[in-house]
């Protein structure tokens, strides 16, 4: 400062001395100058070194809180500097990160492709991206998106690589999960034998996959992608109709599902299941997609299925035709061997009557006669329906069908538990007729001397015959049942979901064991 006051004093000194002198204030004047244009650039430089000082703030402020992590590399990747997202998804302090290499934190299986990405950024000074698994300090596994660039900040300053890290674990997961998803999607769609079609509203392009040329017998030569030339491959009855529920679906924008025909090329007929419903996306055009199933199998089974039905169903009336001609003759024969033989002894008795010396004798024998044909009336009134049955329940019928058919040389026992209350008509007459169809048999074929009846009331109910006869050799429970005349006793069972086994043995008698379910009413 007192320099210049020195400077300033000269100048206003008057001009009075020698030729140096006047040189002298020649050259004080010159350096005033230059004084005055250093201040202004220093003036100036301040200005600007304020402003980049400002800039760079503002650069370490984004840098620093940039979502993104970012690493400033030096020529052998080591790392120079990195912000706090960087040192976030390595999950350590910045001393443990600067000066170490980034491939320190790269996954073992993705140094290679590191490395090419790190060299071609190096050789081509342009722009470099990929995708690779990076570990953090505590061991975490994630994939990135990494980005970078080799630069020359100036000729003095040696290259630096500015890479960019973006994590993108959440994204490669979604992907692996979409991709087994789809591969899933393709396994479930080849063993149902389907394929995927789509239809775009706006062009109304047909697409369909391989699948459904292999499976829906698609010929894929003819088809060019047209919606009218898929129509025009569907079996002609099936056409019109066909297109009346897709132009009706897509007109609503509802969703279809359909059955159709397709004829191959040599001939055979198959049948397709059509679903699919309509797709909005924003910015996309609307589109109808869906899958097409071959059911060609599935209807073939119904079809089977149809049949053995209408088989099942006459062998059913044959069954019944000849159960009812079996009772007719049945009911004939009794009739015939038995009350008709008594009113015939009747009609002889009573024609001898008034020529008999002894009338008395002779009405004695006729109400014998009328007796006997009165109780086998009885019996076979009691053996179509018995009225015991209506009146007093099931236990007093078992009971009274035992009584009736015992005889000297078979016995017949009953074991009745819990049958006090009445389980109602239907099944009480079902329960009655198993049993009386059982107990023929074994009086029939067995030749033994004592049957046992059980009929047991739990859960379910629970019957039994059991006899001490001859037995025979088992065969499958099927043919026992068929062999034996069971099959009536099959078609009650399957209103009880009922089940029935049969034990025997040659010389040790035989046992029938049904299980029928109780409905409750």
């Amino acid at each position: 400062m007192k320099t210049k006051t020195a400077h300033k004093d000269l100048i206003r000194e008057p001009v009075t001395g020698s030729s140096n002198e006047l040189r002298m204030q020649k050259v004080l004047e010159e350096l005033h100058l230059h004084q005055a244009e250093l201040e202004m650039q220093n003036d100036e430089l301040r200005i600007v070194n304020e402003k980049l000082e400002l800039q760079q703030l503002k650069f370490s402020g984004i840098y620093d809180l940039a979502p993104i992590g970012y690493y400033i590399l030096d020529k052998d990747g080591l790392i120079g500097d990195a912000n706090n997202a960087g040192i976030s998804l390595l999950e350590t302090g910045k001393g443990n990160i600067v000066g170490n290499r980034l491939q320190s934190f790269v996954a073992t299986d993705y140094r290679d492709a590191y490395h090419l990405f790190f060299r071609e950024m190096l050789n081509s000074g342009k722009k470099q991206s990929g995708q690779l698994k990076m570990i953090s300090r505590k061991g975490r596994e994630f994939y990135v998106q990494m980005e970078g660039i080799a630069i020359s900040p100036a000729r003095t300053l040696p290259l630096q690589c500015d890479i960019a890290v973006m994590d993108i674990t959440e994204r490669v997961e979604a992907e692996k999960v979409l991709a087994k998803t789809k591969e899933r999607l393709e396994l479930a769609l080849e063993a149902s034998s389907s394929g995927t079609w789509e239809l775009e509203l706006d062009t109304m392009k047909f697409y369909l996959d391989e699948f459904n040329y292999q499976t829906c017998a698609i010929p894929g030569g003819k088809f060019d992608g047209r919606y009218q030339t898929f129509i025009n491959l569907i079996h002609p009855d099936d056409r019109i109709s066909v297109d009346q529920q897709f132009r009706v679906a897509l007109n609503n924008q509802i969703s279809i599902d359909l059955v159709c025909r397709f004829d191959n090329q040599s001939g055979n007929t198959r049948f397709a299941s059509i679903r699919g419903h309509v797709i909005t996306e924003p910015g996309h055009p609307n589109r109808f997609v869906g899958i097409m199933m071959d059911i060609t199998a599935k209807k073939d089974l119904e079809r089977e299925a149809i049949n053995i039905k209408h088989e099942q169903q006459r062998n059913i009336a044959l069954a019944t035709i000849h159960a009812e001609e079996n009772e007719r003759s049945r009911i004939s024969e009794a009739l015939h061997d038995g009350v008709s033989q008594l009113l015939y002894g009747i009609r002889i008795k009573l024609g001898t009557l008034l020529d008999a010396d002894n009338p008395v004798e002779i009405m004695r024998d006729v109400y014998k006669l009328l007796d006997m044909a009165v109780l086998e009336t009885r019996n076979i009134s009691f053996e179509l329906a018995p009225a015991i049955l209506n009146d007093f329940g099931l236990r007093a019928t078992i009971d009274e069908m035992a009584r009736r058919l015992t005889t000297p040389k078979m016995v017949i026992k009953t074991k009745l538990t819990r049958l006090n209350e009445r389980l109602g008509l239907p099944i009480e007459a079902n329960i009655f007729r198993i049993l009386q169809e059982l107990l023929n048999n074994a009086m029939k074929h067995s030749e033994a001397s004592l049957i046992t009846i059980e009929v047991k009331k739990s859960k379910n109910i629970e019957l039994s015959v059991s006899d001490n006869g001859k037995g025979f050799e088992m065969v499958k429970q099927e043919d026992i049942a068929t062999g034996s005349g069971l099959s009536s006793i099959r078609n009650r069972l399957s209103l009880y979901n009922g089940c029935i086994t049969i034990n025997s043995k040659p010389g040790m008698g035989t046992m029938v064991k049904i299980t029928l379910e109780i409905k409750p009413e």
